[in-house]
């Protein structure tokens, strides 16, 4: 059963009114999800997916080349993403959404930022020459010439990397308290 609310608060770029609306659904995998959106006049937008569930802190892990590119990817708001080979950890912030892509949109969504970096950093050679190693590396990946490793850890466990070739392994209390959540929580066992 679906249900719906809306809350009125600020928006963070003009200040005027803006609605924030609620709903529950149920989505395979997930399970029960709160989908949240607002928008304003100015621009600003706002949208997210929160999982109600809290399953086992996971760390999901998998090598990867050209022929994983079509492996699904499921990123939850509180996940936390690393590439090691290109020194890459994204972590969850207020403003962190989820997403369900596959192996290529996260290597693209990297590339984009890696290539902004770049731009930004023409005047310094080292950076400029760094982010350019990086793009070749994954452009060498993206011919078929290497591998990389995808890493998600997620301390609420609504994250995943579905392939039979993806390990899944439980986190330690200690691993998921040190992970970032992107979200406020309340740990009313302590």
């Amino acid at each position: 059963m679906t249900q719906q609310a809306a809350i009125v608060s600020t928006c963070p770029l003009c200040a005027h009114d803006l609605t924030f609306r609620f709903s529950t659904d149920e989505i395979p995998f997930f399970g029960e999800i709160m989908l949240v959106s607002a928008s304003c006049g100015c621009g600003f937008k706002y949208a997210d997916t929160i999982s109600l569930h809290e399953r086992e802190a996971a760390r999901y892990e998998m090598e990867f080349d050209s022929d994983d590119f079509t492996t699904r990817v499921i990123r939850s708001s509180s996940g936390t993403v690393q590439i090691p080979e290109l020194g890459v950890t994204i972590e969850p912030g207020s403003a962190s959404e989820a997403y369900i892509s596959n192996v290529e949109g996260v290597l693209c969504r990297v590339e984009e930022v890696i290539q902004t970096a770049t731009k930004w950093s023409s005047d310094d050679p080292s950076k400029f020459e760094l982010g350019n190693r990086l793009l070749e590396r994954i452009d060498a990946v993206r011919r078929g010439e290497g591998t990389m490793t995808l890493v998600i850890d997620d301390p609420f466990g609504n994250s995943a990397i579905i392939s039979p070739r993806a390990r899944r392994r439980a986190l330690s209390a200690n691993e998921a308290h040190q992970l970032r959540t992107g979200i406020i929580t309340v740990d009313v066992s302590e």
